[in-house]
């Protein structure tokens, strides 16, 4: 199967193009073009997932002020990290990813953890903060809503920031709409 969703911003200042390819797990290479902090800056990035939807790699490389940084981790996908053959031990036990510069990374933990409707689960991410590539673990956490129009809805939470956002998906995780942060354009 090979699906390409793209998002827009709300304000204006972003897109994402998104081509997944699953075969034997799952393959997300995407390209975001965006502003942060008045700053413009170009993101790609790889991400593999194995049948489980437990991340296996993030390769990302940014463009931002003239400056070019990358990523690049890998898992067993048991929630042990390294990079570059080294371990990344303070991501010890985080199983999922959340790039801070896209939605489609709220769709790794949806799908690997099933939740029933009124269910919820908290999970340890690594977070990466875009444009510096940053990696730091963070807590979440994710309850599966009632269903609205053909759509499911999810809230996600981070406990440490008190941030909280009801995200709209469709049958396959993706979200449609993340409220006043992205919406997707194609496919409606």
């Amino acid at each position: 199967m090979v699906r390409e969703v793209v998002w827009a911003q709300f304000d204006g200042l972003g897109i994402e193009h998104l081509r997944l390819l699953d075969q034997e797990g799952l393959e997300a290479h995407s390209t975001i073009v965006g502003v942060q902090d008045e700053q413009p800056f170009t993101l790609t990035y790889v991400l593999r997932c194995d049948l489980r939807w437990h991340v296996r790699s993030v390769r990302a490389e940014c463009r931002a002020a003239n400056r070019l940084t990358t990523l690049d981790l890998e898992s067993d996908g048991e929630g042990r990290w390294q990079s570059g053959g080294h371990p990344v031990e303070r991501l010890d036990g985080c199983l999922d990813v959340d790039l801070s510069a896209t939605p489609f990374t709220n769709t790794l933990p949806i799908r690997r953890l099933e939740l029933e409707p009124g269910a919820s689960a908290e999970i340890a991410a690594v977070y990466i903060e875009v444009p510096a590539l940053t990696a730091e673990p963070m807590r979440q956490r994710y309850t599966r809503l009632a269903a609205a129009s053909g759509t499911d809805v999810y809230r996600y939470e981070s406990p440490g920031s008190g941030f909280r956002a009801d995200l709209r998906v469709d049958a396959d995780g993706l979200v449609v709409d993340y409220p006043n942060l992205w919406r997707r354009i194609v496919p409606r």
